[in-house]
């Protein structure tokens, strides 16, 4: 069964110093199976993040259909799509997006607030103790670590229990020892969940058997 299906997808955006519109994505066709574990690869400036939006549905593209667990994503409106993605989709930051002001269990409790199905409390301090932060609940993320703040926005994307996971860059931060602990951890609690990662970190593509190249996909930007 197709967990997400991606159908003639355009998209663009507009060159800052000439003000042309340059395609950076242009995909035919990327279907992705449930309970598939999948590395989507490309280098820097491929549009691997401007996928992961538009799947998300943080972005919507200028054509083509975005197909997510049988709901075509980009015929709902924002508030539609930003409760869709509460309910059914976790996102992993690079750059984490955690509240400076708020502890680490706030943040995650933040994630909470905006699903139709509520958990308790003790979802997320269960989330975070199955993270390594039982002992850093109430610390706010200036008084974590790089590794520990990548474990609260993990334990934040699982929060509202969604049936995919989408990972940006997941390691980009992090040293080769954190960056192998918190795959093993992403890989981990995505048991049984659609998993999509983005990377360009060759250490990080070996860990997964289904591969895909963005190049290779977007065939009519480079043809």
């Amino acid at each position: 069964m197709t967990a997400i299906n991606i159908r003639d997808l355009i998209k663009t955006y507009a060159d800052p110093q000439s003000g042309t519109l340059v395609e950076i994505l242009n995909i035919a066709e990327l279907p992705i199976k449930k309970g598939d574990h999948i590395a989507l690869k490309g280098t820097s400036g491929s549009g691997k993040t401007t996928l992961l939006h538009c799947i998300s549905g943080m972005l919507l593209p200028d054509s083509g259909s975005v197909e997510v667990l049988s709901t075509e994503i980009t015929r709902l409106s924002e508030p539609a799509r930003d409760r869709f993605r509460a309910n059914h989709i976790g996102y992993i930051f690079q750059s984490f997006n955690l509240l400076e002001g708020f502890s680490a269990l706030e943040n995650v409790l933040l994630g909470m607030q905006f699903a139709d199905k509520k958990h308790p409390r003790s979802r997320a301090e269960d989330l975070l103790e199955r993270t390594g932060l039982s002992n850093r609940l109430h610390n706010r993320p200036g008084q974590l670590s790089v590794g520990q703040q990548q474990r609260v926005c993990i334990a934040r994307a699982l929060a509202n229990d969604p049936e995919i996971i989408l990972a940006d860059e997941p390691t980009g931060s992090l040293d080769p020892r954190t960056s192998a602990e918190v795959l093993r951890l992403i890989r981990e609690v995505s048991d049984g969940k659609t998993l999509v990662v983005v990377t360009h970190e060759e250490h990080v593509l070996n860990q997964f058997d289904i591969v895909i190249d963005l190049e290779h996909l977007n065939q009519a930007l480079t043809a």
